[in-house]
């Protein structure tokens, strides 16, 4: 099987041959054997025939990769689709790749998109294998370490014809099935069982990993799951099952409960068997950029504002443009609203992240459909400042555009576009003390106020 790496935004080429010794190119522009590519080709029109989002743009004969990243396998070949912040920086050698690689595996552990958060996100990031293999080892880290602390239980609801009384009589089916005994009861109960459907659903995901083509390591590590869920049954997967309720006691499988539906949703329907080795485990760039950033600010940042609050989509704090009779229309949802209150005064910011880069054409400045909405929760949120916050990239430098009242030029706010620079190595100490310091500036800022004293990056 062929596997290559391949740039979020990169071009992919058909080649003028289908030869096995075909020059691959690099990252930015891979070359691919004609049948391989035009193999990618029909696994696209599945997915949009199952009505899934296309995750490249088709020419005459190349297609360019959209925001996407992770993983698509079809027969023949593993694609590895890796995020690019800055067109104008090499990044098509080894090293670079890997700390490419490196960078996206803590955007989403940390952000909760990989079946783990902050545990050892440090390490997981220096692992070595593709991001496919990754992945894996880190949901089989994080379910073994869970089940080995204990299986999820619930309350099944069972029927029988038992020889004691227990729970409910059913009375109706009670009558007609033990009319000529009378030592028989027809009952209806319920039973403390491990056969819950995150189990379920679990087992069936190790099922299919342990179908692929993993390391050593992980297909040891699929089998000590499997054992470990034993006793749950074998039951056949359905597509867009609704999830089950997540309380207190079952709240610490939520994070693989929903990686393992990935891994399900993503096969191929011919593939769910394990029997060929169809699948695709993607993540959109900007969902991913907004909830690393969120979590980043959360957990890095917010400590050193005493009195702040951060509301991440404006959790409880959501307002609507307009109003139907007593029906809220167009409720916002902000990325990112930050709140200060103090002495009486309210400061309220707030930032849209938005992983794209800004036009050259356009002189760095945002699009119309961005200003328009940052226009609006300038108003309703009545802030003085919005944000737009992009990945940093060459040539483009913050700036401040001064949005105005609805019947003369007065100043009414200010609409901020903002970089952090992500072309740095973010598993280590070294680059999170030197993102949260940039971050800290952006929301201090934002605030009009002093943050506290910023980290030293440390050896």
């Amino acid at each position: 099987m062929l596997r290559v790496t391949v740039f979020e935004r990169g071009r992919i080429v058909r080649a003028d041959s289908d030869a096995d010794d075909v020059e691959l190119g690099t990252p930015s522009r891979r070359v691919l054997p004609q049948r391989l590519y035009d193999r990618l080709g029909r696994s696209e029109a599945a997915l949009e025939d199952r009505r899934e989002g296309a995750v490249f743009r088709w020419r005459r004969n190349h297609c360019l990769v959209g925001p996407w990243v992770g993983v698509m396998q079809i027969p023949g070949l593993q694609l590895e689709i890796l995020p690019k912040t800055d067109e104008s920086a090499s990044q098509d050698g080894d090293r670079e790749t890997r700390d490419i690689r490196s960078n996206l595996m803590e955007m989403l552990l940390r952000g909760g998109l990989g079946a783990v958060r902050a545990r050892g996100v440090a390490d997981l990031a220096l692992k070595r294998g593709n991001l496919h293999d990754q992945l894996v080892d880190a949901f089989l880290e994080r379910t073994l370490f869970e089940l080995r602390r204990g299986l999820d239980r619930g309350y099944a609801t069972e029927e029988g014809n038992l020889a004691t009384l227990r729970g409910k009589l059913v009375l109706s089916r009670h009558v007609a099935k033990n009319a000529a005994q009378k030592t028989r009861f027809y009952c209806r109960h319920d039973v403390l069982t491990e056969a819950t459907q995150i189990s379920v659903r679990l087992k069936q995901a190790c099922r299919v990993l342990a179908a692929r083509a993993l390391p050593v390591v992980g297909l040891v590590k699929c089998q000590q799951v499997l054992a470990l869920l034993d006793d749950v049954p074998d039951l056949p997967f359905r597509h867009r099952e609704p999830d089950p309720v997540f309380t207190r006691q079952n709240e610490r499988f939520a994070d693989i409960y929903g990686f393992a539906c990935m891994l399900l949703e993503g096969q191929a329907p011919d593939a769910r068997s394990g029997e060929v080795e169809t699948f695709s485990l993607l993540f959109n760039m900007e969902q991913v950029f907004e909830r690393y950033i969120s979590t980043f600010l959360s957990s890095e940042v917010m400590p050193r504002f005493a009195g702040a609050s951060l509301y991440p989509q404006a959790k409880g704090h959501r307002l609507s443009l307009y109003r139907d009779r007593q029906e809220a229309v167009l409720r916002m949802a902000p990325d990112l609203l930050f709140v200060h209150e103090t002495a009486g005064t309210k400061k309220t910011l707030i930032v849209d992240t938005k992983w794209k880069r800004l036009s050259e054409e356009e002189c760095g400045r945002p699009s119309r459909p961005d200003l328009y909405q940052l226009y609006a929760y300038l108003h309703r949120y009545n802030c003085q400042r919005a944000y737009l916050l992009y990945p940093k990239a060459a040539g483009m430098l913050p700036r401040d555009l001064q949005a105005l009242a609805r019947h003369s030029d007065d100043h009414v706010g200010t609409v901020g576009v903002r970089f952090v620079d992500l072309n740095r190595k973010l598993w280590t100490r070294e680059g999170k003390t030197a993102l949260a310091n940039e971050l800290a500036v952006i929301v201090g800022e934002g605030l009009e106020r002093a943050e506290a004293a910023p980290e030293e990056a440390t050896a």
